[in-house]
């Protein structure tokens, strides 16, 4: 059930983003023992000149500032210590996968609650 939305300004050399957004579902599934076919990703870019940090808006995506912004989605029952595994995977994958530095990544992770959760035509309890 890991969710992982990934945000960016555009890039001035484009990633291949169908193969960065399946690598990073591979690493993340295969170093956290999840199945990879539950493991969901998506990669959106914000128009250029709209994300702005500070007093600058630029039209491409820097190397050193504005941060690659990615929202980590994951059921409650993880630990602190697999969160933090899960954070630090994903970033390294990010990293390596989209030529990012990984000192201009940004995770959020949230949590998804037994019974608050709606998959597969039901609310979900674990």
């Amino acid at each position: 059930m890991p969710f992982i939305h990934i945000k960016s300004l555009p890039f001035e050399t484009p990633p291949d983003v169908p193969a960065v957004i399946t690598g990073i579902c591979k690493e993340f599934a295969e170093a956290n023992n999840i199945p990879v076919e539950h493991v969901h990703a998506t990669w959106e870019f914000f128009k250029p000149g709209h994300y702005a940090k500070g007093n600058r808006a630029p039209a491409s995506q820097p190397q050193s500032r504005h941060a690659v912004l990615v929202d980590l989605l994951t059921p409650d029952f993880n630990d602190p210590a697999t969160v933090q595994k899960m954070l630090r995977t994903l970033a390294n994958s990010l990293a390596v996968q989209a030529n990012v530095s990984i000192r201009n990544i940004f995770i959020n992770h949230r949590q998804a609650h037994s019974q608050m959760v709606f998959d597969d035509g039901d609310v979900v309890k674990w």
